[in-house]
């Protein structure tokens, strides 16, 4: 339990009473962190939400934005984006494998088709072999991911791998689901208007329900604990990939069905919480009352206490409300027409309740009422008052690093083994990235993934998921940073951005500094994304998740880790673009200048004695930003972009490099650059400031070049693409040749060395 005794109190005077065991556990669950988001709301409710293209902003399982029309429909992205960071250090398989089930629970019982997936993975460092533990969590994790969406037949278009030794004690797993609906079939998670006229039934539908991921939300609002491993275990759920196969194929019937019926439902999964988070969630979005009977639930083990009956986590399961009249044919199409109860002990589809007038919350169980709760307790009343502490040191130095010659050639010859610069090949192998045969841009290619979800129609879905470690220098920057590079990877690859979605990760509210990194972190999404739109309008943010506690008793929180997903749309994929440079010949401009700021880059990883360390962060220049995007999409609109790739980890120097060696080895070329003398040479290689690297043809450099200034864009030459194997770097006192096959080889090492044959 993790209700401090305030809140015991608080309940105590809501009730005039003391809670029974039920209730003390369903307010346990329900005011955690994870499902009441207590600290965290009135700092959200500062974000952009609203916008003409939403369908269904934040508030539901997941939110909705216009896509695009074919032959008379209208069609939507659905966008959910969840945290399973706790799970998946304490059962890395299963706790990423059911972070993935999740949140494509979350699409599915919109009404939409799920057509991928995304993970942000964060793990730690075996620094000197002294945390061989970190290595295997991750490869584990990437199993679990892999596992799960593999079997269940939904692609993982893309994502991102970081690394920080502050993931030591607690990695972060954030998934991401996208789904295509039709817009005027979008199904709500709430009791619909007609159950105030007619009898509604709620009906619970999946696997039967046991005890595994009982306590999980509480879990997951709270400090790991090493010394509690057994209870750890016990809070994360059990996935079953096979079984959410067919029950996805039910949720496509049963969708036909209401369509054809006309029935008007309410739809929501069971994920935290069970079934007391689900089906009061239901009920309070429309003023009514919810009323279950323990009794009828079909559960697979005999003797469950009626508290881990109410909130076990047990995965594959979805909630529904539904007419009366219509729930027997419903029940048929589950246990019957798709036959759960063959394929799972006890699976299968039963009413477990009804939905009252009244707005209460009411359990019985053996002929007992074991909770009776005023229903907006537990689910909108509860908020934690935080403080936050401003007090906290921003680095703003910005003097050119004190590193020789020598120093910066060696980055360049290493930078591509490190870490956070190696290509994520050997992740996104273990993934089925085409499982639905609609992939145009595939992972490692281009900094979005692209995908055609509209069958007959060009019209494509970019999406990349992004983060940074900047945010133990500058907490705002890492939230900036982060909206601003997923923006970026959308319009590299020649689409206009729609929405985002944000997973929020922080240590402990309750610490003033760790909440005033919370706060200015979101002041940070929120400017990037009012100011980083093509148009006149904010990139609004349609859904999210916030997950605190990520730390150990060891104090070791996480870096400030917000991540983004942003979605955006190219109205013809023969349009766009890869990062790849396939043709020599080309003229290479850097759009975005160059800054001496390097504060948590990869250059101070290797050479921080050596650099200021007051050094800030590459900051964030929202003005500046939004020229050079207006800019690039301005060439993509006069078609002269042959390849496109962002400038951030890593700098030009990677950027480059990763256009040259690129995903499809039999079309390298080499690279010669000539640096800008605007710069030093540490800051025309490594600043990570934002930019754009654009490969065009050398006839297209003349309009391009006046275009920028016209824009007031800062775009230089900076080199062209040769039928060499070499990438050149000439500069002040500069000079210098390195072999493609050699950086190749660095770049390609893995840091997985467990998982067998990749897809």
């Amino acid at each position: 339990m993790t209700l401090s005794q305030s809140d015991l109190e608080q309940i105590k005077s809501l009730l005039g009473r003391d809670p029974s065991a039920v209730e003390e556990v369903v307010f346990d669950t329900m005011w955690s962190e994870h499902c009441s988001y207590k600290s965290s709301k009135p700092t959200l409710k500062t974000l952009p939400t609203k916008g003409k293209d939403v369908l269904l902003g934040v508030g539901e399982d997941s939110g909705i934005v216009d896509f695009t029309d074919h032959n008379g429909k209208k069609y939507g992205i659905v966008l959910s984006h969840e945290s399973h960071n706790h799970p998946s250090q304490v059962l890395p398989v299963e706790g990423a494998a059911t972070g993935v089930g999740g949140v494509v629970r979350d699409v599915y019982c919109m009404g939409a088709d799920v057509i991928g997936v995304l993970d942000s993975l964060h793990f730690g460092i075996n620094q000197d072999g002294n945390v061989p533990i970190v290595e295997e969590i991750a490869e584990r994790v990437v199993k679990g991911v892999s596992d799960y969406g593999n079997a269940l037949g939904v692609p993982v278009l893309g994502g991102e791998t970081l690394y920080h030794s502050s993931y030591n004690d607690n990695c972060l797993v954030n998934v991401a689901a996208l789904g295509l609906i039709e817009a005027d079939h979008i199904i709500h998670s709430y009791v619909p208007d007609e159950a105030k006229t007619t009898p509604y039934d709620v009906i619970l539908f999946g696997k039967s329900t046991d005890s595994t991921g009982f306590g999980g939300a509480s879990f997951s609002s709270d400090v790991l604990d090493s010394d509690d491993d057994m209870k750890n275990l016990g809070a994360v759920q059990v996935h079953d990939p096979f079984l959410k196969r067919v029950i996805a194929d039910a949720i496509q019937a049963l969708i036909d069905l209401v369509k054809e019926r006309g029935w008007a439902i309410g739809f929501k999964d069971l994920g935290a919480g069970g079934i007391s988070c689900a089906t009061s969630e239901l009920g309070v979005g429309a003023g009514l009352g919810v009323r279950l009977n323990l009794d009828d639930v079909n559960v697979a083990v005999d003797g469950l206490a009626p508290e881990v009956i109410s909130c076990s986590e047990t995965q594959e399961r979805f909630c529904l409300v539904v007419p009366k009249h219509a729930s027997e044919e419903i029940l048929r199409l589950f246990n019957e027409t798709f036959a759960l109860p063959e394929l799972y002990y006890k699976a299968g589809a039963v009413v477990i309740g009804e939905v009252t007038q009244e707005s209460r919350f009411v359990i019985t169980h053996q002929n007992n009422v074991v909770c009776d709760l005023p229903i907006e307790a537990i689910t909108t009343d509860v908020h934690a008052d935080r403080q936050a502490d401003p007090n906290r040191y921003v680095a703003k130095g910005s003097e050119v690093p004190t590193l020789s010659l020598d120093q910066l050639k060696q980055q360049c010859e290493t930078q591509l083994a490190m870490h956070n610069n190696t290509s994520k090949r050997y992740v996104y192998r273990y993934y089925d990235n085409a499982v639905r045969g609609n992939t145009v841009i595939y992972p490692g290619e281009a900094d979005s993934v692209v995908i055609t979800p509209v069958e007959g129609s060009q019209a494509g879905v970019a999406v990349s998921m992004d983060s940074n470690l900047y945010g133990n220098v500058d907490p705002y920057v890492s939230g900036a940073a982060a909206v601003a590079e997923s923006v970026r990877n959308v319009i590299a690859v020649g689409a206009v951005p729609l929405a985002i979605s944000d997973c929020l990760n922080y240590g402990s509210p309750e610490q003033p500094s760790v909440f005033y990194d919370f706060q200015e972190g979101v002041r940070g999404i929120g400017e990037a994304a009012r100011a980083l739109s093509l148009h006149d309008e904010n990139i609004p943010i349609i859904s999210g998740n916030v997950s605190f506690y990520n730390e150990s008793k060891t104090s070791n929180a996480v870096v400030p880790s917000p991540v983004i997903c942003c979605v955006g749309r190219v109205d013809d994929v023969k349009t766009a673009r890869t990062m790849q440079a396939s043709t020599s010949g080309l003229t290479l401009l850097l759009v975005g200048k160059r800054y001496n700021e390097f504060g948590a880059t990869q250059l101070a990883t290797v050479f921080g004695d050596d650099i200021n360390t007051d050094q800030a962060a590459p900051q964030v220049r929202l003005t500046e930003e939004a020229a050079h995007n207006r800019f690039v999409r301005s060439l993509y609109e006069q078609d002269f972009v042959e390849a496109c790739h962002d400038i951030s980890v890593g700098g030009l120097w990677q950027s480059v490099c990763e256009m040259v060696l690129g995903e499809r080895a039999s079309y390298r070329v080499g690279a010669s650059l000539q640096l800008p003398l605007d710069f030093s040479v540490a800051s025309s290689l490594f600043s990570e400031n934002g930019g754009y690297v654009v490969a065009i043809y050398p006839a297209n450099v003349p309009k391009a070049l006046e275009d920028a200034e016209s824009q007031d864009v800062y775009c230089e030459v900076i080199g062209q693409t040769t039928d060499t194997s070499t990438i050149t770097v000439v500069g002040p006192d500069v000079e210098w040749s390195f072999n493609c096959d050699d950086l190749s080889k660095s770049w390609n090492q893995t840091n997985l060395s467990k998982l067998g044959t990749p897809v």
